[in-house]
């Protein structure tokens, strides 16, 4: 059964304008935006309650909006995600807070900001602490999280009543803090402030494990919480148990895109394992993955369980000792269906990470073995995607063209042009670099998954065979048959890096080695 979990704190609504920047006005030196689309996300409180719902909590939020078009808007993407808006008060005296951003191709611009940051209204907390009252006793609520973004809903008054009207009712209350002065969250479960708030509100300067624990020592005993917690970025979360005993999860991301969202991420999972009876380390080596997940994304995004299982699953982190089946068992249908879990699990388990370049070659022995294995994938919803080419002379061009096929699904496979079709294509003088020499180099890098030779002139049977979710061309072939595509379920087309071509670098060191000889 899933926990119900209630939310209090700033409701903000997150605006996004899209668009492309091609251009410098003419009136100032800034950026010219050309406007593509815009949308609206849920951010602060919602965005927690919203990566709630993701994970599969029942969520009720509670909080304060304006009487205003953001507000209505709130609510409407609130109940559209099946959160409970019962516990929102709507002041006519303060605007909703709503932060819009503009973001050219993948780069955030600009940020502007419409809020009220005094405190809430006399009426409005009265609201909140009636409501929170009401709902603990009615709901059967496992868990509170408090989203203090400094808006005015979290004051210190009203942050200690439900702190402690949480504890009379034994339900653990988590936050996620802001300010200096952490005493008004004292008596909570546990607080999840980053590296730079925790050494603002202690003091103390993490520069190595021995402050580290100092640090966490502080917060304990300063809000006297149950875990005392820090999250540490690149280098992970590290917390401290009643017991004092120190442990440091590292963190698992491979690819950051976007950070926006990703506190929010982590104390909602948190908050999800903790209301499941999940013990402290299995909960924050979930958190760490589900915000891997996020930080992959652009905007406030969240994570659910199918995607968090996949990322753990295709990074090999489901070999870690914090994976046991209570842990497993989280990923389990949460309607109860029961579809070979333990088998899938026990194969993932037997599974070891490739500590050689070449484990990621597929030669034609062991392609009908790999087409299986794939076929697997497909029905964990692994997006597959394929792209094919000589790769001759590796260079930033490939590079780009790589990583940017990668980030379209969740597996690259490359076909790679054999000797002989290379040879056909280009002319007896290529390749420059062997078949071999080019197989090692393009297994090396991250974003290659898999590597298939193919000897001929298009990859067509190969791509039929693989059935990929995603065929990726370069730009040029826009308006031009593509061979394969017909067994794909998408063909995406991606721009190549300008002058960054084998053949570029074939006639430079022809001309270097012209100038030496001369």
């Amino acid at each position: 059964m899933e926990p119900n979990i209630l939310v209090i704190g700033d409701l903000i609504l997150d605006h996004y304008i899209w668009g492309d920047c091609e251009r410098i006005s003419p009136e100032a030196p800034v950026q010219v935006v050309d406007v593509k689309r815009e949308s609206l996300n849920l951010g602060g409180a919602c965005n927690v309650a919203n990566n709630l719902v993701s994970l599969g909590s029942c969520v009720w939020i509670c909080g304060v909006a304006g009487c205003d078009n953001a507000g209505k808007s709130l609510k409407e993407a609130l109940e559209e995600k099946g959160i409970s808006t019962s516990g929102i008060f709507f002041d006519h005296q303060r605007p909703t807070t709503q932060k819009s951003r503009i973001i050219a191709g993948h780069q955030q611009v600009v940020r502007v900001d419409r809020e009220e940051r005094q405190e809430i209204s006399e009426d409005g907390e009265r609201f909140i602490l009636d409501f929170v009252s009401k709902c603990l006793k009615d709901s059967h609520i496992a868990c509170i999280v408090l989203s203090d973004y400094k808006k005015g809903v979290l004051s210190e008054h009203l942050t200690q009543r439900l702190i402690t009207l949480a504890k009379s009712k034994h339900i653990k209350i988590l936050a996620d803090p802001k300010g200096r002065d952490y005493t008004k969250y004292r008596g909570a479960t546990l607080l999840t402030p980053n590296k730079k708030e925790a050494m603002e509100a202690t003091g103390i300067s993490i520069s190595d494990d021995e402050s580290l624990r100092a640090c966490l020592c502080a917060l304990q005993k300063m809000c006297d919480l149950e875990i005392a917690l820090v999250t540490l970025s690149e280098d992970g979360i590290a917390f401290m148990d009643a017991d004092k005993k120190i442990q440091k999860i590292p963190t698992i991301a491979r690819e950051v895109f976007d950070v926006t969202g990703a506190g929010d991420t982590v104390i909602a999972s948190l908050a999800y394992m903790l209301a499941s009876q999940e013990p402290i380390s299995q909960s924050v080596y979930f958190a760490n993955a589900a915000a891997a997940v996020v930080v992959s994304k652009i905007g406030s995004a969240v994570a659910d369980k199918q995607e968090i299982f996949s990322y753990l699953k295709r990074n090999n982190l489901l070999e870690s000792t914090l994976v046991n089946p209570q842990f497993l068992k989280i990923f389990e249908d949460h309607q109860g269906e029961e579809k070979c879990f333990h088998t899938q699990i026990n194969k993932i388990l037997k599974r070891h990470k490739p500590n050689f370049y070449a484990d990621k070659f597929i030669s034609s022995v062991d392609l009908d073995a790999f087409l299986e294995s794939l076929l697997q994938l497909k029905k964990d919803s692994f997006r597959v995607v394929f792209t094919n080419g000589c790769f001759d002379i590796l260079h930033f061009g490939h590079l780009d063209y790589l990583h940017k096929s990668r980030n379209l699904g969740d597996l690259l496979i490359v076909g790679l042009n054999s000797d002989e079709s290379v040879k056909r294509l280009k002319g007896p003088s290529r390749p420059i670099n062997s078949e071999e020499d080019r197989i090692a180099a393009l297994c090396a890098l991250e974003c290659v998954d898999f590597v298939i030779v193919f000897n001929e002139e298009t990859p067509e049977k190969l791509i039929q065979k693989i059935a990929p979710d995603v065929l990726v061309k370069g730009a040029d072939y826009a308006g031009k048959e593509i061979a394969g595509s017909a067994f794909s379920k998408e063909v995406r087309l991606i721009d190549f890096v300008e002058n960054k071509s084998t053949t570029n670098l074939i006639e430079k060191i022809k001309g270097s080695s012209c100038k030496k000889s001369f």
